[in-house]
């Protein structure tokens, strides 16, 4: 397996993405502080799961998010994704490329991403099981981790071993067994308590259930009777309701039948009242235009024939009209009678309605009183039932008492046999202490004696070494400081060297003219001449801005010669001082003004460029910080700059705002560079001063070291220990035998004094159980009273229910008989204003008939002679306005016939309503039966009638014998007496949780062997497979430690308890150049590290990770040691990938591959490769 490639994106200070890619060999990361190298090691430690922010160097996760610059956004995902080849299928999946990705988004969500397929945390870690790869495995090596190695911080010396023995997943597994082992222990023993408890009380219960049983088995086979007598009523209930309701279907099918007959005859009724106005319209329209002609003939005729004619016409309509009103006032008179009729009967029907609704009033009150009273009865039953049961149960916690009690006794009596048995045997082994105690109490005082002596001595050489070793601290600090002050002055100087070099930060056109061959290139920028204190730079160059990418030349001459360049090269513009010019210019000196200070005093240049400076500078002062608070832009007529160039004041303008980090970097840069250089030198003289010092210093250490008396002193301590532990063991073992025969003399009185407080208690016991019986006896008797009260009280509410039902019947009937009444007077009372209407427009008509007679006959006139042509034609009119009328008639009386015909249908309607009605009474006493019989199965069996009406099969057997057999269960029922309802089912349940615990003590007697047994073979697979790793490893050790030092030096590894060797502590025995430390903290800075390589180059040949990260781990080493460190690399190289960050040239130039970080903009990190295996073939050649 290998590791191919880094991609980062938005973590920590990769803004941009970065792709690092890995081939076979070492591969180094270099760059300046604090570029973001070691963030690399940090991503890829986070992408391998990492969740620990403090070795992610942060104090909370979503800090590792890019979090923006100046000129940058922040991210708001942090992502990278690690890329291996799996061609030798050494991960466990069938893919050949692998690649794990982990994302965190600024929102606190988070996921993790296998060949771009989203995954768990834990599928990562099980892919990478055992391979040597992990966030906190020894393929990740840092500076730091180097002294958590040798001092073993946190026990991390043996989980590397661990590790690398392959022996951790079988730590975990113990630990998860240990874990069930002491769950199962503690489950093992509550079960045990609770099979004592079942078992003490499963008997009694027993002979209650079954006595419960047999009385619930006799409720059973009554309840089954009554519900197979039930069956049989409802069965005919069912037959004679199926046949009501056919009946009444009959009926209703009638009815509808009935009424749309009357529908019908009431439509065809319509359409014959609509046939009559329109033939009398017709005739009306006939008759006018008959009229009309008559009159027309009259203009030819006399006066008198043709009022003669209009006579016989009124008179013959008069006659009509007459006939009408006779009849319609023979209807009118006979619906005003049937009126009369009706009224009267539905003053009869509503005083018995009235009647029968008081009498179902006073009987649904005594119903409702009844039930008040059932409801009461049933109350009572089941307080009686509640205060049995309660009665029973503190007799059964009674009996549990007594039995605890006497339990108790009994062990307190074997308690008491046991404690007189160790007190005399403890008096025994008393009577030998006194000889050894004596014996080393004096090898105790002997040892203290020659403890106190060597500890003077050694008293006196710490304190020379702890001046020692502050002298070396207080010299490694100085050179800290000064190291780190040159780093920070050599990173000045290279990167102020490579603006100056580069232009950075200037136009193109200046870079061009820069680079230019033909024109002076040694013509300065106006940045380049100036120079003043840093206090002053940034307000300065604030000020001078438009002006910093000016050149300064000598002639116009020049100037003009650079500007042809750009033009003729389309490079942009440039703008350039003439020295010339100013050789007229008169400067004038700089005025004084309190509190201010003027900028010419300020700035150095040469004297060539003296003018200019007076030029630019004339008029403008400076501003001290103390002074910024209070400025007044106002008070001054001058230009005014801040020192911290906060702001700017001008005659008319004023400027300012944020100060940003690298503004001031631009004016004498070149003077700067020479300052920074003297700078530079000076301190490398302080370090190898210093660094002199801190070698003598520390062989006077070394010296002081090798003098010491640890060893005796730990000597003596350890004998010392041993012997006061051995008299402080007999001591408190005398002490405690005393104490012991002491308390069991208290204890046998406590024990006797209990023993007769428990018999006492149980004396006390048995009269309250006498008593309890007794209640328990009394309340089952008032129990049974209850339920006597109940039963009768039930009784009574059945029958009075019974009563209320048939009233309720026939207050309905009543109901719906005086319903019908009220609709034929309704509708008679229709036909009287029908008829009524009718007669008044008739009469209206007659009276308007005879006023044309009385007319025609006071009118007369004379005839013309031309008439008798026209009389045929008249005639034919007069026929046709017959047969009108004759047709208007017969419609008439096909009204009165369709009228007969529904007063017909009307009266066979109200006969079936009534028999309808009738139908509807016998069902609604079915239901109210059924009813009753429902609320009787209901309250005795809690049985829901449904059910029964359910069932389609016709019971059997003989309904007789079935009353016999329920009467009779119900007397054996009533004389059973009182039990426990509830006794059975606690039976069954306390049995089936006695059988289910019984099962669960085997199988938790079966899981703890199995157990046992698994951690026994765990042991022993883990440490014959730990024994063997270590002592491989203690050899690959001495092996590369000799590699790393001499042939000669001596090295070991060993476990301090060998007996325990998954439990003991491993100690690292190191002694180079032939050195004899006592503690391995005593070597230097460079062979801890060294020994430290040993140790992990020494696990790699155990079991070789597939790559490694030394993370700026040869820092301590000097040139020699850095030599030996990077051979051993490359040397393991050949079977693993090496990746190295470090500052050191040495180690860069023995790699194949450099990666570079570095900032080319500010808080952007990036990544410039560099493959030095092509340079070497190269070289070769």
């Amino acid at each position: 397996m290998k590791l191919t490639s880094l991609e980062i994106k938005g973590f920590k200070s990769f803004g941009d993405k970065v792709i690092i890619n890995f081939d076979v060999g070492v591969t180094s990361i270099v760059g300046p502080n604090g570029c973001g190298k070691s963030n690399v090691v940090d991503a890829i430690r986070w992408v391998l799961g990492e969740q620990s922010t403090r070795m992610l160097r942060s104090e909370k996760m979503e800090n590792v998010i890019f979090n923006g610059t100046s000129s940058r956004k922040p991210s708001n995902l942090a992502e990278v994704s690690l890329s291996f080849d799996n061609t030798r299928n050494v991960l466990p999946t069938e893919f050949s490329q692998v690649t794990i990705t982990r994302k965190l988004y600024r929102s606190g969500d988070s996921e993790y991403r296998l060949n771009d397929v989203q995954c768990r945390l834990k599928d990562i870690t099980d892919l990478f099981l055992d391979t040597g790869i992990g966030p906190d495995s020894y393929s990740i090596i840092e500076l730091k981790m180097i002294e958590e190695i040798l001092n073993n911080k946190d026990n991390s010396r043996r989980a590397l071993f661990e590790e690398a023995s392959g022996i951790s997943k079988y730590k975990v597994r113990k630990k998860q067994t240990l874990n069930k082992l002491k769950d199962t222990e503690s489950d093992l023993s509550r079960v045990e308590d609770l099979l004592f408890e079942i078992e003490k009380n499963l008997k009694t219960l027993e002979n209650q259930a079954k006595k419960a049983e047999r009385f619930y088995r006799l409720k059973d086979q009554y309840k089954e009777t009554s519900v197979a007598l039930a069956s049989f009523r409802i069965h005919a209930f069912r037959q004679s309701l199926e046949e009501l309701q056919k009946q009444e279907q009959q009926q209703q099918d009638e009815l509808l039948r009935l009424q749309t007959e009357s529908q019908k005859l009431e439509a065809v009724l319509q359409e014959e009242k609509r046939l009559s106005l329109q033939k009398e319209k017709n005739l009306s329209v006939q008759q006018k235009a008959t009229n009309e002609y008559v009159a027309s003939i009259r203009q030819y005729e006399s006066e008198k024939k043709l009022k003669n004619e209009q006579l016989k016409f009124r008179q013959e309509k008069e006659s009509r009209l007459l006939a009408e009103l006779s009849s319609d006032k023979l209807w009118m008179e006979r619906s005003r009678e049937n009126i009369i009729q009706l009224e009267t009967g539905r003053e009869t029907e509503s005083n018995l309605l009235a009647a029968a609704e008081q009498q179902l009033s006073v009987l649904k009150a005594r119903l409702e009183a009844l039930r008040e009273d059932h409801r009461e009865s049933r109350i009572r039953l089941e307080e009686a039932g509640t205060e049995a049961k309660r009665l029973q149960e503190e007799a059964y916690q009674a009996e549990k008492e007594k039995d605890i009690l006497t339990i108790q006794a009994q062990t307190l009596e074997q308690e008491l046999q046991r404690t007189t048995s160790d007190a005399r045997e403890k008096e025994d082994e008393l009577q030998g202490f006194s000889a050894s105690i004596s014996r080393l109490d004096k090898l105790v005082r002997e040892r203290e004696q020659l403890l106190q002596e060597a500890l003077e001595t050694e008293e006196n050489l710490v304190a020379r070494l702890l001046q020692t070793e502050e002298e070396i601290r207080e010299t490694k600090e100085k050179t800290a400081v000064s190291g780190r002050l040159r780093d920070a002055k050599q990173n000045e100087y290279h990167l102020t060297k490579s603006l100056v070099d580069n232009l950075e930060g200037y136009p193109e056109s200046i870079k061009f003219l820069r680079k230019n061959a033909g024109w002076a290139k040694k013509a300065p920028l106006l940045s380049d001449i100036l120079f003043c204190r840093e206090a002053y730079r940034i307000a300065i160059e604030n000020y001078l801005e438009p002006y910093m990418n000016y050149y300064v030349v000598e002639s116009y001459k020049e100037a003009m010669q650079a500007i042809s360049l750009l033009s003729d090269a389309s490079r942009g513009r440039a703008n350039f001082f003439v020295l010339e010019a100013f050789k007229e210019y008169e400067a004038l000196p700089p005025v004084e003004i309190k509190d201010l200070l003027p900028a010419l005093e300020i700035i150095e240049s040469e004297e060539k460029y003296q003018p200019l400076c007076h030029y630019l500078l004339q008029g403008v002062y400076l501003l001290s910080k103390e002074k910024e608070a209070g400025f007044d832009p106002e008070a001054y007529p001058v230009t005014v700059l801040s020192e911290s160039g906060k702001y700017a004041k001008g005659k008319f303008s004023i400027s300012g705002g944020f100060v940003g980090l690298f503004e001031g970097k631009r004016i004498g840069r070149a003077r700067n560079l020479e300052v920074l250089q003297k700078e530079i030198k000076k301190l490398d003289t302080q370090l190898e001063e210093l660094a002199s010092k801190t070698g003598e210093l520390e062989q006077q250490y070394i010296r002081l070291k090798e003098s010491t008396k640890k060893k005796e002193i730990a000597d003596l301590r350890t004998e010392l220990s041993r012997y006061s532990n051995e008299l402080l063991t007999l001591q408190t073992k005398e002490s405690q035998y005393r104490e012991f025969i002491g308390s069991s003399a208290l204890r046998k009185e406590d024990i006797v004094q209990k023993l007769s407080q428990y018999r006492d208690s149980l004396a006390e016991l048995q009269p309250r159980l006498q008593v309890l019986e007794e209640e328990k006896l009394q309340a089952g008797s008032r129990q049974l009273r209850a339920q006597e009260d109940f039963k009768e009280v039930s009784d009574k509410v059945n029958a009075v229910s019974g009563e209320f039902n048939q009233q309720n019947i026939q207050f309905h009937q009543q109901k719906n008989k005086l319903d019908g009444l009220l609709k034929d007077l309704d509708y008679k009372q229709a036909d009287v204003e029908r008829y009524q209407e009718r007669i008044e427009k008739n009469t209206a008509e007659l009276d308007s008939t005879r006023k044309g007679i009385a007319e025609l006959l006071q009118m007369e006139d004379g005839a013309d002679e031309d008439l008798q042509s026209m009389y045929s034609q008249k005639e034919e009119m007069e026929k046709g306005l017959r047969e009108a009328e004759e047709d208007h008639y017969a419609t008439k009386g096909n009204i009165s016939q369709v009228e007969e015909q529904l007063s017909l249908l009307r009266r066979r309607k109200e006969q079936a309503d009534f028999l309808s009605s009738e139908l509807k009474d016998k069902k609604t006493q079915l239901k109210i039966d059924l009813n009753s019989l429902k609320e009787r199965l209901s309250v005795n069996f809690n049985i829901d009638i449904e059910d029964l009406l359910e069932q389609e099969e016709t019971p059997q057997g003989d309904e007789g014998e079935l009353a016999a057999k329920a009467e009779k269960l119900k007397n054996q029922l009533d004389n059973f007496g009182a039990i426990n309802p509830m006794a059975m089912e606690a039976f069954n349940e306390m049995n089936e949780r006695y059988q289910f615990i019984s099962r669960e003590k085997n199988d938790l007697l079966e899981a703890k062997a199995s157990l046992l047994s698994t951690i026994g073979e765990i042991d022993d697979t883990a440490r014959h497979q730990f024994l063997a790793a270590f002592n491989q490893i203690k050899e690959n050790f001495r092996n590369v430690f000799r590699s790393l030092f001499n042939q000669e030096d001596s090295c070991d590894l060993f476990l301090v308890k060998p007996d325990e060797p998954l439990e003991s502590e491993i100690e690292i025995v190191a002694r180079p150049k032939g050195k004899k430390p006592l503690s391995i903290n005593q070597l230097s800075g460079g062979e801890k590290t060294l020994t430290a390589t040993a140790i992990l180059f020494s696990l790699y040949l155990l079991k070789p990770a597939p790559f490694c990260i030394f993370d700026e781990v040869d820092a301590p080493l000097d040139d020699t040691n850095i030599d030996k460190f990077n051979n051993i690399i490359r040397e393991f190289s050949k079977d693993s990938q090496f990746i190295v960050v470090t500052h050191n040239k040495r180690t860069i130039a023995s790699t194949d591959v450099i990666y570079g970080v570095t900032m080319v903009e500010q808080g952007i990190s990036r990544v410039v490769p560099v493959d030095l295996r092509g340079l070497e073939t190269a070289a070769a050649v």
